[in-house]
């Protein structure tokens, strides 16, 4: 049985948060189905540190470093994509990150309250190792992508096994 872990966003003290000067949908950004033309210019909003991963001000978009992006690439890793991301007044090159893997819905239990791990129909699973479950924004990867994090020293990142997470669902 393959282990999956969710890929967070870890909210590091004084990290940099970057905002677009431009208009785009944050969810179809996320997902690949909104493309840019590159480069995507963004500012500091606020913070001063830069890590690994730069979170967008908008709750889904973030980017990933030219280290992550070069890991990731000789890797192999899949579902995927990058778009050129140029911070203002920065010189550091990042990539926004976009998931193109995909997995079928989550499963619900049929009473509301609290639960103890996502789970999904591994047929469903098409196999990437970045993947969204149907109809959320949840971004899951699996078990090798964790290795090349943790083996790489990734910043800014919190990588939970999905079947331990706690969620509500109504």
């Amino acid at each position: 049985m393959n282990k999956f872990y969710s890929f967070q966003w870890a909210q590091k003290k004084g990290e940099i948060l970057v905002e677009s000067l431009n208009d785009y949908n944050d969810q179809d950004l996320m997902l690949g189905k909104h493309f840019l033309k590159e480069p995507f210019v963004v500012k500091v909003s606020e913070g001063k540190k830069l890590y690994d991963i730069v979170h967008f001000q908008d709750p889904f978009n973030f980017a990933i470093s030219e280290r992550v992006h070069k890991v990731f690439k000789d890797a192999g890793v899949t579902g995927w994509n990058s778009y050129e991301i140029v911070i203002e007044g920065r010189n550091e090159k990042y990539y926004g990150f976009q998931v193109s893997g995909k997995c079928g819905k989550l499963y619900r239990p049929k009473e509301s309250g609290f639960v103890t791990g996502y789970e999904f129909g591994s047929e469903t699973w098409d196999g990437s190792d970045f993947f969204c479950p149907q109809g959320t924004l949840l971004i899951f990867c699996t078990e090798r992508v964790t290795q090349l994090l943790t083996t790489n020293r990734i910043t800014n990142i919190e990588l939970k096994e999905i079947d331990t997470i706690q969620w509500y669902s109504a």
